[in-house]
C-alpha cells in the first residue's frame, strides 16, 4: 500500500479547486476529500482564503465551509523567526505561508502563485518541490500507476 501524499496547499491552490472541481486543483481537492491525499493548510492559509471568499467569491463560502470538514492537518502559526527566514526568500505577504509549509516538511506545495513561490531562490531553499497544480497531478498520477 503506498503511503499518503502530504500535501502543503496554499490558498490560490485552495480556491482554485473549489471553483472549479474539474480542473487539476478540483482534483487534488476531490483526492483529499477521499482521503488519498493528506491535506496541509496554515492559520495564514485559512485567513487569507476567507478574506478573498468574503470579498471577491461569496459563492464559494458553502464549498470552503465543506472543505474545511474533511480531515486535514493545520499547522502552528510560525514564529517570527521563522517568518524572518521565509521572508529572506520570499520578501513579500506569502513568506508566513512559505515558513509554515517549511515547518510542515511535505511531500510538496501546491500552488498557481508561480510568480513568489517558483523563483529560483525559494526553490533551491526548500526540501520540497513546489508545483503548480496541474504539475502535481501529473507526478502523483505517474506515481499510482507506476
Amino acid at each position: 500500500m503506498q503511503r499518503k501524499s502530504r500535501l502543503f496547499l496554499d490558498t490560490s491552490a485552495i480556491l482554485a479547486g473549489l471553483n472549479s472541481p474539474t480542473g487539476a486543483a478540483g482534483v487534488i481537492i476531490a483526492a483529499c476529500i477521499s482521503g488519498d491525499i493528506t491535506p496541509i493548510i496554515s492559520p495564514q492559509v485559512i485567513e487569507e482564503a476567507e478574506r478573498n471568499i468574503s470579498s471577491k467569491f461569496p459563492l464559494l463560502a458553502d464549498a470552503w465551509r465543506s472543505f474545511l470538514l474533511i480531515p486535514l492537518r493545520v499547522t502552528k502559526k510560525p514564529t517570527v523567526s521563522q517568518v524572518r527566514k521565509a521572508y529572506a526568500l520570499l520578501p513579500t505577504s506569502d513568506a508566513p505561508i512559505l515558513a509554515s509549509a517549511i515547518a510542515a516538511k511535505p511531500d510538496a506545495l501546491v500552488t498557481w502563485n508561480t510568480k513568489h513561490f517558483l523563483r529560483p531562490i525559494v526553490l533551491e531553499a526548500v526540501r520540497f518541490p513546489i508545483l503548480t497544480p496541474g504539475d502535481f497531478l501529473a507526478r502523483f498520477l505517474k506515481n499510482r500507476l507506476s
